[in-house]
């Protein structure tokens, strides 16, 4: 059950919708990074999360609280994190020692070092976020939201500790429980066969 919005703080607005529209928010990035050739990050997705609701509770308060305003300010936090974390890796794996003179020779030594083409990549980076998501959106579909955002939390958010879930959901009462509840959903009622039949059934023809 949704509570009320008028007597939600800020921070519980925003959470309230990004967990209602979670699935939804997150395709619609991730066709925006492929779109425009920016690296999709499952992590950062749910770090912007945190450091948006983080934000919010310093700050006081959130200046356009309607879902579109909620959904711009959410999407300005994600894309900033995206170009940071692009920009930083551009720097912390560049190598002072390729030029313009060697670089084919050096790319041509990674590739085939790697035995990698391009395409298989991008199939396997698809297929490990499809994946993510149809867990996800079944698991939505079959439980209330508390379960659905404790289980992101959980699974999504690294080093996530049951311990570590209970102190930062203290509103949330059996928070190990509900976790508990939709691992064990997952478990029993989700296969590798089903991911796999709905990923060629969506992207069959473009691989």
């Amino acid at each position: 059950m949704k509570l009320n919005l008028i007597l939600m703080s800020d921070q519980d607005k925003f959470i309230q919708h990004i967990n209602d529209h979670y699935t939804e928010l997150k395709w619609k990035y991730f066709k925006f990074c492929n779109e425009h050739q920016y690296p999709w990050d499952e992590d950062i997705y749910s770090d912007t999360i945190v450091k948006c609701y983080d934000t919010i509770v310093k700050k006081g308060k959130l200046s356009d609280t309607t879902p579109q305003g909620i959904e711009n300010y959410f999407f300005k936090a994600f894309k900033n994190n995206i170009l940071n974390e692009k920009n930083y890796c551009r720097t912390k794996y560049r190598d002072y020692n390729i030029n313009s003179d060697n670089i084919n020779d050096i790319y041509e030594d990674w590739y085939n070092n790697n035995n990698i083409s391009e395409h298989t990549k991008l199939v396997s980076d698809l297929w490990k976020d499809f994946a993510t998501l149809y867990i996800m959106t079944m698991v939505e579909q079959n439980f209330d939201s508390e379960h659905f955002y404790l289980y992101r939390m959980k699974t999504l958010i690294p080093n996530m500790t049951f311990k570590k879930l209970a102190q930062e959901c203290k509103h949330i009462k059996a928070t190990r429980r509900k976790v508990l509840e939709v691992m064990h959903y997952v478990k029993d009622n989700i296969t590798k066969e089903d991911i796999r039949k709905a990923f060629y059934t969506l992207y069959g023809d473009i691989i």
